[in-house]
């Protein structure tokens, strides 16, 4: 093999290997994500009541989302996994999300629903995430019945 040949195999080899730590740490909030939520004071961001509580949150390609967490104290059987939407707002570390998830009582009866909205701002390194949320309980009309602020710190699942 001549040298020119050997030369092009190891630089071939250090771009495949440059791209695939690249793509590890891709600046996008696409994948999947472990989360921990906490409820907050709207004005002062201050936690109040529930203690934290650890979430998933996957943010698809091409705009839609998938998240589940229930709080402790609550029961899986009290609420369907969240569906929403996704954009990325000015600047590449700055995105804005909506989910909404449906609530039953303990019979299993809907009793409404659950929107989330929030911005959310992607760290440096691309692997760790904090949003700011609003957050309106729905009765079975749709009507707005309490509203409340949350904060989310999330880590790429990888």
């Amino acid at each position: 093999m001549g040298k020119s040949t050997v030369c092009g195999l190891l630089l071939a080899a250090c771009c495949g290997v440059s791209a695939m730590a690249l793509a590890k740490h891709e600046r996008t909030i696409v994948g999947a994500w472990t989360t921990t939520v906490t409820f907050v004071n709207c004005q002062t961001g201050d936690p109040v009541g529930v203690p934290a509580f650890p979430g998933l949150f996957t943010f698809h390609d091409g705009g839609t989302m998938s998240e589940y967490g229930v709080p402790p104290g609550s029961s899986p059987a009290l609420r369907s996994p969240g569906h929403g939407v996704w954009q990325r707002e000015e600047g590449w570390q700055d995105y804005a999300f909506t989910f909404m998830f449906r609530r039953y009582d303990a019979t299993g009866a809907s009793i409404g629903s659950q929107r989330v909205e929030a911005t959310l701002k992607l760290a440096a390194n691309g692997d760790s995430f904090v949003t700011k949320s609003a957050v309106e309980i729905l009765g079975p009309n749709n009507n707005v019945v309490a509203t409340g602020c949350a904060s989310t710190v999330g880590t790429r699942f990888d």
